[in-house]
């Protein structure tokens, strides 16, 4: 059920996350940044919690858990940072990096959600069907 949870709250807060992201490329929105901010440690959060699940349930991968660790911490130290990293020109770099890593994150959360899903619906038993 934590899982289930923690897989809608991922869908929702990287999606609202994604959204507000284009739209400070965009030049619009730029007064949100603190609610994309939270929307991100929401989805990274979210992730962390799939991730260490998933590992725990058994046929679990410890693999997938630590890309999950590794591709959420990243995602923070590079949105924390990104307005002093590659100032200038190429500073497009950094905001391209922040976009591949905030999808990284919502796909590795739900790659993780649904082996947890396969190896605990494969650890039941079918009740009657």
């Amino acid at each position: 059920m934590i899982i289930r949870i923690a897989s809608a709250a991922l869908t929702l807060a990287g999606l609202l996350a994604l959204i507000s992201g284009l739209l400070f490329w965009t030049g619009r929105t730029l007064n949100l940044i603190s609610m994309h901010m939270l929307l991100g440690f929401l989805a990274v959060g979210a992730l962390w919690v799939i991730a260490i699940g998933q590992a725990l349930a058994k046929g679990g991968s410890w693999i997938l858990a630590a890309g999950a660790l590794i591709v959420g911490a990243a995602a923070i130290v590079v949105g924390m940072r990104q307005a002093t990293l590659m100032v200038g020109e190429f500073h497009w770099v950094i905001e391209l990096l922040h976009l591949v890593l905030g999808v990284l994150t919502i796909g590795i959360g739900h790659m993780g959600a649904a082996r947890y899903r396969k190896d605990t619906a494969e650890s039941t038993p079918n009740s009657g069907n």
